[in-house]
C-alpha cells in the first residue's frame, strides 16, 4: 500500500499528515491577510470558511465574535452546505453564561473536538440541550486568540454523519483560526489609525500642542469653544499666558518626573466667565528621551462640579430641610461617642417625633406639611448650641445629638428649649396657624453602648415609651425600655416562626416602559399571610428583623421563590426579569453570593441576567469592602444591582461612583411632587442626567399619576413603577396582567 504523504509544518517536531489543499488554504489565507486591505477581511473569512467546510465535508462553518468585555457572543460569519438551514440571525447577543462549559474551554484556549455528542462531559448539560435539537453529530470549535486577546471562536459542524477530526488537521485549522484573529486585530488597529487622523479636529475635548519651550503650536476647534480664545490669539503664545494655571511649578515637576500630569484647574474664559477644567499635560519625547514638546487635553467640568455639589448635598443632607441625613448623622454620632469616651463628658442622643403631624398633611396638604418641617428644622438648629447636631431621619422624626454636657440638668434645659420652639405657633399663611407638640426619647452616655446604631436604637425605645405615656413629654431610656425590647424580640420570633410555617407570600409590582407600557421586570415584595386574618403589612414587622439573622433567612426564601416564579413567567413573556430586595445584613455577609449562586443553579434554563438585586439600605461605611465584595461576586454570576431610594441619604455620590450597579431607582418622595414642585423637578432632572452620564438606567418609584409620568418622560426617565400602574399583586393576578396587551402609562 502506498504510504500517505506527510507534510511538515514550521516549528513542529514531527511531520503533519494533512491534505495539501488545507496547507494551501493556510498559505493563501495568511498571504491575503497581509496583502488585502482590512475592509476585505469579512469576504476573506467567508471564503475561507466555505473552503474548509467543503474540504472536510462539514455541514456548517461559522464564526462567533466576543464582545469587548467577553460576556456576549455574536454569530458574524456562516457558511452552510446545501440543504442546511442558516442559524446566524438566531444567534446574536448570546450571553456567555448560557453555555458555561463551552465558554470556559474557549477562554482557556483548549478548543472542543467531539466525534459525537456522547463525548460531552456531564457538566455540559446546557451545551447538550442546545446541540441535540440541531441534529449535530460531530463538531470542532477552536478559539480565536492573538497575543493574549480572546476574539471569539470558529466552529465546524457535521449533521449528516459523524466525523473524526485528526490531531494534525486540528493543529493546522488552529493556525487558520489564529490568522482570523490577526486579521481582526489588524482591522482594529487600522480603525484606530483612521480615527487618530480626525481626533484632533473632531474631539469633544480641547487640545493644544506646544514646543519644548511650551509655546503653543496648534489648538483644535474645541479649544476655542471651551476657553473662548481664538486659535490665532493662542498660537505663538506661551501656555502659561493662555491657560495660566496649567503650567505651574508643581505641574512642570510632575511632567518632568513621570511625563504626565492630571488635575483640575480654575480658569477664566475670554468673556470673563469662571469655569473648571480637567486637564492632562503629557510630554512628547524624542529618540534621546528628552521632551521635545507637550500635548494638553482638557474638558469643561463646570457643570459636573455643580452637579457633584448638588449630589453631595443630597448624599449627606435631607433634601427638604437641608439637615444632616442618616449618613452624616451616623458619622456625627461616632465622633460624639468617641469624644465622650475620651473625656468622660455627658452625651445625649435624643429622638424627637412630632405628635399629630399627620392631620396637618391631611388638612393642609403635603406642601403645608413640608413648610412646617422646614420651619421646625430652622428653629431647632437655632435654639441649640453650635456643636450640637440636628438631623432628620425622615417623615416627622428628628435626631438631636448633644455632646459635651456637664449634667443631666443641661440636657433637660436644652430639650425644654427645643420643645418650646416646637410648640410655638407656626404660620402657614396670613389666616392659618398650626400648633404642635413633640415626644422625645433620650439615651445618655455614659454608660456607652458598643456602637452608634445601638445608641440610636435605645433612644428609639425611649421614644416609644414617651408615646405610650401620653406624648408631649421626654422619656429617658431605662429598664422598662429593655422590657419593651424583649417584647420586640418576641415579635421577631413570631416572624421567624411564620416563615418556617410557610405563612409568607410574594406579591409582584411591574416596572414598565412609560411610553409603551411594556413590562420589563417585576419587583418581588413580601407579605405575611397570618392564618385567619388579613395580610400583615411589611411595615409592621419587617423593620423589626432588619438587623437579625431572620432577615437573611427571609431573604433566601424570597430569592428562591421569586426565581421559581420568574421561571414560570418565561412561558408567558420570555425575557421578563425579577427584582429582589437585599438587606444591608445580607449585602455584608461574605456567604451571600454563594446563596445567590445556589438559587440560580436550581434554574439552569433561566438566564442569570434576569435577576436584579435591589440594595434597600446602605451598609455601614466600615463594612463597605465586604459589601463591595458581595456585589462584585453576584455581578460575576450575571445578576445586576439596583440602588433603591436614591437621593434619600443612603445612595450617596460616592456609592454611585463606586458600587457596581446597573440601575438607580429615584425615590418616590421626589416623584410625589414632581408635577407641582419646581425644586423636585430640578432634583429629578439632575439625578437622571448624572445617572445617564454614568451609563446607568434610571427607574422612577411611586408613579401614581399620568402627570408624574409625563414629567418623568420629559426629564428623560422612561421606566417607572407605582400604584398608578399596578399595585403589588399575588402571582395569579400578576400572570393575568402579563397576558393583557401593554397599555402606555402616558397615552
Amino acid at each position: 500500500m502506498k504510504p500517505k504523504r506527510r507534510t511538515s509544518l514550521p516549528g513542529k517536531p514531527a511531520e503533519v499528515r494533512v491534505p495539501l489543499a488545507l496547507l494551501s488554504l493556510l498559505e493563501r489565507t495568511t498571504n491575503d491577510l497581509i496583502t488585502l486591505p482590512s475592509a476585505a477581511l469579512d469576504a476573506l473569512i467567508d471564503r475561507t470558511l466555505a473552503d474548509i467546510g467543503r474540504l472536510f465535508g462539514a455541514d456548517r462553518a461559522y464564526l462567533f465574535l466576543a464582545s469587548d468585555d467577553g460576556t456576549v457572543f455574536d454569530n458574524t460569519h456562516e457558511w452552510c452546505a446545501p440543504g442546511i438551514t442558516p442559524q446566524r440571525e438566531n444567534l446574536q447577543g448570546l450571553p456567555m453564561g448560557l453555555l458555561p462549559w463551552w465558554a470556559a474551554e474557549m477562554m482557556a484556549g483548549r478548543g472542543i473536538v467531539l466525534g459525537s455528542l456522547d463525548e460531552l462531559p456531564p457538566e455540559a448539560g446546557a451545551e447538550r440541550a442546545l446541540l441535540e435539537p440541531q441534529g449535530i453529530q460531530s463538531l470542532l470549535a477552536l478559539p480565536m486568540r492573538w497575543r493574549g486577546r480572546f476574539w471569539g471562536l470558529a466552529g465546524f459542524d457535521h449533521v449528516a454523519q459523524r466525523r473524526v477530526w485528526l490531531a494534525d488537521e486540528v493543529a493546522v485549522l488552529r493556525l487558520v483560526v489564529s490568522a482570523f484573529a490577526q486579521g481582526f486585530e489588524r482591522r482594529r488597529l487600522d480603525a484606530r489609525l483612521g480615527l487618530a487622523s480626525t481626533v484632533f479636529h473632531h474631539a469633544q475635548e480641547g487640545i493644544f500642542v506646544t514646543d519644548g519651550e511650551r509655546r503653543i503650536l496648534d489648538v483644535n476647534p474645541t479649544f476655542t469653544e471651551i476657553t473662548g480664545c481664538r486659535a490665532d490669539a493662542a498660537i505663538g503664545r506661551l501656555q502659561q499666558e493662555v491657560l495660566p494655571h496649567s503650567d505651574g511649578v508643581e505641574i512642570r515637576r510632575a511632567v518632568a518626573a513621570v511625563g504626565l500630569w492630571r488635575g483640575e484647574i480654575d480658569h477664566e474664559r475670554a468673556d470673563g466667565q469662571n469655569q473648571w477644567l480637567r486637564v492632562t499635560v503629557s510630554a512628547v519625547r524624542d529618540e534621546r528621551g528628552e521632551a521635545s514638546g507637550f500635548v494638553g487635553v482638557f474638558s469643561d467640568i463646570t457643570r459636573l462640579r455643580e452637579q457633584e455639589r448638588q449630589l453631595r448635598q443630597l448624599a449627606y443632607h435631607d433634601p427638604l430641610t437641608q439637615l444632616p441625613n442618616r449618613v452624616l448623622l451616623a458619622d456625627r454620632m461616632r465622633q460624639a461617642l468617641a469624644r465622650s469616651r475620651r473625656s468622660g463628658e455627658l452625651l445625649a442622643v435624643c429622638l424627637l417625633d412630632l405628635d399629630g403631624f399627620k392631620p396637618i398633611n391631611d388638612t393642609h396638604g403635603h406642601a403645608g406639611g413640608d413648610r412646617v418641617l422646614v420651619e421646625l428644622a430652622r428653629r431647632l438648629t437655632a435654639v441649640l448650641r453650635e456643636g450640637d447636631t440636628v438631623a432628620r431621619l425622615g417623615g416627622d422624626e428628628f435626631v438631636l445629638v448633644l455632646p459635651g454636657l456637664s449634667s443631666q440638668a443641661d440636657c433637660e434645659l436644652l430639650l425644654q428649649r427645643a420643645l418650646a420652639e416646637v410648640e410655638a405657633p407656626i404660620p402657614l399663611s396670613a389666616q392659618v396657624t398650626v400648633r404642635l407638640t413633640a415626644s422625645v426619647g433620650v439615651r445618655t452616655v455614659p454608660p456607652a453602648p458598643d456602637d452608634a446604631d445601638t445608641l440610636l436604637r435605645q433612644a428609639d425605645q425611649a421614644l416609644y415609651a414617651a408615646k405610650r405615656e401620653g406624648r408631649a413629654r421626654i422619656h429617658r431610656f431605662d429598664a422598662e425600655d429593655e422590657r419593651l425590647a424583649e417584647q420586640r424580640h418576641a415579635r421577631i420570633s413570631q416572624v421567624a416562626e411564620a416563615l418556617q410555617r410557610g405563612e409568607m407570600r410574594l406579591h409582584y409590582q411591574p416596572i414598565v416602559d412609560l411610553r409603551s407600557g411594556r413590562t420589563l421586570r417585576a419587583e418581588a415584595l413580601v407579605r405575611w399571610a397570618r392564618p385567619g386574618g388579613p395580610l400583615v403589612p411589611p411595615g409592621e414587622w419587617l423593620p423589626l428583623i432588619e438587623h437579625t439573622a431572620v432577615i437573611s433567612q427571609l431573604g433566601d426564601w424570597v430569592l428562591a421563590t421569586a426565581l421559581e416564579a420568574c421561571a414560570r413567567w418565561q412561558l408567558v413573556q420570555p425575557g421578563l426579569g425579577v427584582s429582589v430586595n437585599v438587606s444591608a445584613r445580607e449585602l455584608c455577609d461574605p456567604d451571600h453570593a454563594r446563596h445567590v449562586a445556589a438559587a440560580l443553579a436550581r434554574h439552569p434554563g433561566l438566564p442569570p441576567q434576569l435577576l436584579q438585586l435591589e440594595v434597600v439600605e446602605s451598609a455601614p461605611m466600615t463594612a463597605l469592602p465586604s459589601a463591595m465584595a458581595t456585589m462584585r461576586a453576584c455581578t460575576a454570576l450575571g445578576a445586576a444591582f439596583a440602588l433603591d431610594d436614591f437621593g434619600t441619604g443612603y445612595s450617596s455620590l460616592a456609592y454611585l461612583k463606586t458600587l457596581p450597579a446597573a440601575v438607580v431607582k429615584i425615590d418616590r418622595s421626589f416623584v410625589a411632587h414632581l408635577a407641582d414642585s419646581p425644586s423636585d423637578r430640578r432634583i429629578v432632572q439632575g439625578i437622571i442626567e448624572l445617572v445617564g452620564g454614568c451609563g446607568l438606567e434610571a427607574v422612577a418609584e411611586g408613579v401614581e399619576t399620568q402627570a408624574q409620568a409625563r414629567e418623568l418622560l420629559a426629564a428623560g426617565c422612561t421606566l417607572g413603577q407605582g400604584y398608578g400602574i399596578l399595585p403589588p399583586v399575588p402571582e395569579a393576578q400578576w400572570i393575568d396582567w402579563l397576558r393583557q396587551p401593554p397599555r402606555p402609562v402616558v397615552p
